[in-house]
């Protein structure tokens, strides 16, 4: 009998997705779909989990979480070739991945939803040898997902990401990159850069504006090393969506992109991918068009 695999993570966001678990059975019960559940823990390994020969009659698998466990599941899945739709539950903080996805923030409506199947593809990043869905990053910034206070992002949400970032100020220092992309090459000092494969990361919604999650192209955003003062208006500026013209502000779009970080590495030698600890530098980013079927 076929069935979908529901995976969740009990300490996602607001830890209350548990009460939800029956809508979710009931939805696709209806349907006559089978559904199986898996409960993340800290110590789960998603190569036992997501196996071939385990997901024979699997015609969904479907998180619960944020963006870091959906990070997890898509690495294993890209990795082992397993070709089936994912569909996400915005379960977690910043849930970029299920917004682009057009998923409801309310879950009841968003497992309604999923339960209907609609089918789509989108596109996947691949930096060095590991996998994204939302984002790439490196500098400043942008390893505040990885050293968060769990508690305290589950507490008041994507402002803990804020509070993080403020407490970085004073360590401001630019960074030299040096970025190769299909149209040429640019040698500058940075504060930090995003290649993004949606509108949105870490909650900000329109830092991408003119990213298309399928359109088999990575949104390069880069901010760079200018006057602290400039700061406060190019922020209000992302926040709003109206960044991408200023000054301080270089972006394109590329199939493909290295980064090499010629000065300033020190302390920043990790990039980020989709809030979890990245590839070193220097990296090699493309884009594998189409690659992922998801549920819409």
């Amino acid at each position: 009998m076929s069935y979908v695999q529901l995976i969740y993570n009990p300490n996602s966001g607001q830890k209350l997705f548990y009460v939800h678990i029956d809508t979710f059975l009931a939805n696709f019960q209806e349907k006559g779909i089978e559904v199986r559940v898996h409960r993340t823990s800290t110590e789960d390994n998603f190569e036992k989990i997501l196996n071939k020969n385990i997901l024979k009659d699997c015609v969904a698998l479907i998180i619960a979480g944020g963006d870091g466990t959906v990070n997890s599941v898509v690495n294993v899945m890209m990795q082992q070739n397993i070709d089936m739709p994912l569909g996400v539950i915005p379960a977690g903080t910043a849930n970029d991945f299920a917004k682009h996805l057009g998923m409801p923030t309310d879950i009841t409506k968003s497992i309604e939803m999923l339960s209907k199947m609609q089918i789509s593809q989108v596109d996947v990043g691949k930096v060095n040898n590991r996998y994204f869905v939302n984002v790439c990053c490196g500098g400043l910034f942008t390893n505040i997902s990885q050293n968060i206070d769990v508690e305290l992002k589950n507490t008041i949400g994507k402002l803990a990401y804020y509070i993080k970032g403020v407490q970085q100020l004073p360590g401001f220092k630019k960074l030299r990159f040096k970025i190769q992309h299909d149209q040429g090459v640019i040698d500058d000092f940075f504060y930090l850069f995003l290649v993004l494969n949606g509108s949105s990361a870490g909650g900000f919604s329109k830092l991408g504006q003119n990213a298309d999650i399928s359109d088999g192209l990575m949104d390069f955003v880069g901010i760079k090393a200018c006057p602290l003062a400039d700061m406060p208006g190019l922020f209000g500026k992302i926040l709003i969506g109206e960044h991408l013209k200023d000054k301080n502000i270089i972006s394109f779009q590329s199939k493909h992109i290295s980064i090499k970080c010629l000065e300033g590495v020190e302390g920043f030698e990790e990039s980020d991918i989709d809030g979890e600890a990245g590839p070193h530098f220097p990296l090699d980013i493309e884009v594998l068009h189409k690659r992922l079927n998801v549920i819409m």
